[in-house]
């Protein structure tokens, strides 16, 4: 009994040290972590994302003009979107290569790089059907000026998902940019576009379409497109291929504003 009294201290010291292991375990491990939404309201992100004047525009009849608080808001407004906006794109799909191209038939320059996004997606954690979808979107199915390749000194660089390709000079800009990632296949364009927006978005917590477009944890910058639907449009375009090949998705992460 002695023996054990003078243990005692040494044992509250295990309880605690263990107790201690077991918060820090709780607060960092993703597995117990809600998720994070952001400090501003739907109203304040919106009056963030037009104060910013970050160039929001509105495609019609093939022409593009300046989005009106209207509109941007309308297009941040998460009810009645697809919800296909909302699902985590750092995520496998299940999808073989056959399906992916299949998906691809007639489409250009990506027709028949199944293999290549399939590999992306497993190499870098990006969801392929999101990546077709962006690609198709960003290329006019695979037809655009930039999507068949730009050469420079005899060499032809890709792009198709319209890195570095800003609406004032999205050819010129996309190619350079290809060229100094050295995108010389479309194999390459694939992979290290995936690359590129695993490291700059989905890693920065930018893991939707809806936040790649307008960034709730900080509205008004990092944003990846400027078509106010950009997100909506390839959210469609996911969501045809998703009950095409009858796959089920993750699920979505609506959260993104603080309601107070």
């Amino acid at each position: 009994m002695d023996k054990l009294k003078e243990n005692i201290p040494f044992i509250l010291l295990i309880i605690v040290m263990a107790l201690f292991t077991l918060a820090f375990f709780v607060s960092e491990t993703s597995f117990f972590k809600t998720e994070e939404i952001s400090t501003y309201t739907f109203d304040e992100a919106v009056n963030m994302q037009v104060s910013n004047n970050t160039g929001d525009v509105k495609l019609t009849d093939n022409t593009a003009e300046y989005a009106g608080e209207d509109d941007i808001k309308e297009a941040m407004t998460i009810s009645g979107s697809n919800d296909f906006q909302f699902v985590p794109l750092n995520s496998q799909t299940g999808a073989d290569e056959n399906d992916l191209n299949i998906l691809l038939e007639d489409k250009g320059i990506l027709e028949g790089t199944g293999a290549a996004f399939l590999e992306a997606e497993q190499k870098h954690q990006v969801n392929s059907l999101y990546l077709i979808s962006h690609a198709l979107l960003e290329t006019g199915h695979g037809e655009s000026e930039l999507a068949s390749g730009i050469e420079v000194e005899g060499t032809t660089y890709y792009n198709f998902f319209g890195i570095g390709a800003f609406d004032r000079a999205a050819v010129a800009e996309g190619s350079s940019y290809a060229r100094e990632a050295g995108w010389s296949t479309p194999e390459a364009a694939i992979i290290g576009g995936a690359e590129f927006i695993r490291d700059n978005y989905l890693d920065n917590g930018q893991n939707t379409l809806y936040r790649m477009r307008w960034n709730p944890e900080n509205p008004g910058t990092h944003l990846y497109a400027t078509d106010i639907e950009w997100a909506e449009k390839i959210a469609s375009i996911m969501n045809s291929y998703y009950s095409a090949l009858e796959l089920e998705y993750d699920d979505l992460e609506k959260e993104n504003y603080n309601e107070e």
